[in-house]
């Protein structure tokens, strides 16, 4: 009889443990999120990455029912917080608002962590936004042509501030190779820092988006020289593209993107998928990107993975085209 009991025993237990593993992902799924979830930035607080990432948060958090916290951890050229997110284990608990620099970075850094195609997976697709080239009053410069005569007439003469090895960088480097210009590139820590001089007329230009420099643009305190993309952003109608001034193939944009780690597990990718798209078609989220200059494209998750994936090439090309090294 003791014998029955404790075989009965043993097959009951065997029976649970079996349930419970089988049941395991379903279960994560139905339960998930039960605690805070961090979205991290990799900058400091304040610029257009970190708003777009409150933007979401405050939606999200509605949404999944538990608090969305932004986290900022910035340095080295957004690897530090890039690293941290693409470490193993985090369940869905800690997602990325990445941005250019997930491409850009790795061409200027060979010996990363993390890969950055291979280690994420997309969650949303936030919207891009036109590279506008700006000049400071100061410079005299009123168009891309006049970029163009006088780099050709006195090589290195215009100056253009740009974050070492940030994605600024890198599309005023492809700025100069499609343009056959040179300019004395000036060295920043950050855009903000970069734009601070563009206003004080320390510097010519600076390459950055909507978001960032627009509110200077209606004091007529900077001026708006050309945008890349093939169509002209409607807020700046009348800026003309770089190929109106013959300049081809300088189609790169800005761009936000919600990121995890690609060993979340797969339901839980799902989840977030559908939350991300909730929160960028409401009226509130479309309204304030909009006003940041943010275009909204509908690129899908899977569309957006192939942009990065294809940037990543890019960048790569550029930076050996260019020699050009972080410090």
């Amino acid at each position: 009889m003791g014998v029955c009991r404790i075989r009965r025993s043993i097959i009951q237990r065997t029976a649970l443990v079996f349930a419970l593993a089988t049941a395991t992902p379903f279960a994560v799924a139905q339960t998930f999120p039960n605690h805070a979830i961090n979205l991290v930035v990799p900058y400091a607080p304040g610029g257009s990455s970190d708003v777009v990432a409150r933007l979401l948060a405050q939606k999200l958090s509605e949404q999944f029912g538990q608090s969305v916290v932004v986290e900022n951890k910035p340095g080295a050229g957004a690897t530090i917080g890039t690293a941290y997110v693409a470490q193993p284990g985090h369940g869905g608990y800690v997602a990325l608002l990445a941005d250019n620099a997930q491409t850009t970075a790795p061409a200027m850094y060979s010996k990363l962590s993390y890969d950055a195609v291979k280690d994420f997976s997309v969650a949303g697709f936030v919207g891009q936004a036109s590279a506008l080239l700006f000049a400071s009053k100061n410079s005299g410069l009123t168009s891309v042509q006049d970029v163009l005569d006088r780099s050709k007439e006195k090589p290195k003469s215009l100056t253009i501030g740009t974050g070492n090895g940030s994605p600024s960088h890198l599309i005023s480097e492809l700025f100069q190779i499609k343009s056959g210009v040179q300019l004395q590139v000036v060295p920043y820590k950050g855009a903000s820092a970069a734009l601070n001089d563009l206003l004080a007329g320390h510097i010519d230009m600076v390459f950055t988006n909507p978001a960032s420099a627009a509110q200077y643009l209606e004091g007529g305190r900077l001026t708006v020289l050309g945008q890349t993309g093939e169509k002209r952003d409607p807020r700046f109608a009348n800026v003309p593209n770089f190929k109106d001034s013959g300049i081809k193939n300088l189609d790169v944009a800005y761009w936000f993107a919600v990121l995890l780690p690609a060993d979340t597990p797969a339901d839980i990718q799902a989840r977030w998928r559908k939350e991300v798209d909730v929160a960028l078609n409401s009226p509130e989220v479309k309204a304030k990107l909009d006003s940041l200059g943010i275009n909204q494209t509908g690129m899908t998750p899977a569309a957006a993975q192939s942009l990065i994936k294809d940037e990543a090439v890019l960048w790569k090309q550029v930076v050996n085209e260019a020699g050009i090294k972080a410090e």
